[in-house]
């Protein structure tokens, strides 16, 4: 239990401490790898510097996740294509930084005293365990207030030049749920449970069709009255038979597509006829059924006008820093 608090506790320090400014950011707290860096700069901005150690604390352990999740292959120029999108992301935040420096704005500390309480009543911890997690995750106490502090000075300028000035309309709402109708509705379902013989690997053709009739005969007791139920206790090979044979809820796609075809005709109670697929022989049954339901532009209204929002925050964002850029002195040498 305790293990589990402090994961929930690092993934909202780093949700607290980094918000995106941007729909594609993947900006993580340093990370440490055990690869020799060059201390490189590969871009100025104004008058800060972004280090080739900085960039590859981000770039590294990234690669490897997306590696891991995606099967990402080695290729240098997509690593560097990746590495170059996490760049213009620092950029874009020491961007950020300066101007909110340029215009003043300030957090003090009673404030970022406050959200780092926050943090921890949230998460009912105590100081010693939040300053434990926070050495996991390679930062001292002040280390965190600090960066938690630069965060809350740039989403302060943030409001101020971007959020404060976007408006969604009713007339915008609809209009994408118009659109965006079919994305809105609750697809069919249909509960079942299965009675099933399964089919041995290497099983020969005789083997098969003895099976196969085994099966009919079990169905043929359904259909003279038997309690389907009772069927699987005593004849059911599938591991669910303990519990009935109860397969669950499932969507249109969800099934073997011989189950689904059958199972989505079928009405609630019937039993279906004796089915083939890879797994064995099968007899279902349905439970319950709940048709495709439309739901409502009020059902959804909150939905949708916060996605809007965040899709004019993002475009906005992109504009607005990217006026800054012209402005500014931005030197790659990536």
């Amino acid at each position: 239990m305790r293990d589990k608090k402090l994961k929930r506790v690092k993934s909202c320090i780093i949700r607290k401490v980094i918000p995106a400014f941007t729909l594609g950011i993947i900006l993580l707290f340093s990370c440490e790898t055990d690869a020799k860096i060059i201390e490189k700069i590969v871009a100025i901005v104004n008058g800060d510097i972004i280090t080739l150690s900085e960039l590859r604390e981000i770039s590294v352990p990234y690669l490897e996740k997306m590696k891991l999740k995606f099967s990402l292959e080695s290729d240098e120029e997509q690593i560097k294509e990746i590495e170059r999108r996490i760049l213009d992301q620092l950029i874009d935040e020491k961007l950020v930084k300066q101007e909110a420096d340029r215009l003043e704005i300030v957090v003090d500390d009673k404030e970022v005293d406050l959200a780092v309480r926050d943090v921890m009543s949230n998460n009912n911890i105590a100081k010693e365990q939040f300053e434990q997690v926070l050495l996991e995750e390679g930062l001292t106490f002040e280390d965190y207030r600090k960066q938690l502090k630069d965060q809350m000075q740039k989403m302060r300028l943030l409001d101020l030049e971007i959020k404060s000035k976007i408006q969604i309309t009713e007339k915008e709402v609809e209009k994408y749920y118009k659109e965006n109708m079919d994305d809105y509705n609750t697809p069919p379902e249909v509960s079942i449970q299965q009675i099933l013989l399964i089919i041995p690997s290497k099983a020969s053709e005789q083997e098969i069709n003895q099976i196969r009739e085994k099966a009919n005969g079990i169905l043929q007791k359904i259909r003279e009255g038997e309690d389907f139920t009772s069927m699987v206790k005593l004849y059911s090979q599938d591991a669910n038979a303990a519990i009935g044979g109860v397969m669950g809820a499932f969507r249109q796609g969800e099934l073997l597509p011989a189950l689904n075809k059958v199972a989505f005709s079928l009405e609630v109670n019937e039993v279906s006829s004796v089915i083939q697929t890879s797994r064995g022989f099968h007899i279902i049954r349905v439970l319950d059924k709940r048709e495709r339901q439309k739901m409502t532009k009020e059902e959804k209204w909150n939905e949708i006008e916060n996605f809007l929002y965040n899709q004019k925050f993002e475009n906005e964002f992109q504009q607005w820093v990217k006026k800054i850029r012209k402005r500014s002195y931005v030197k790659i040498s990536l």
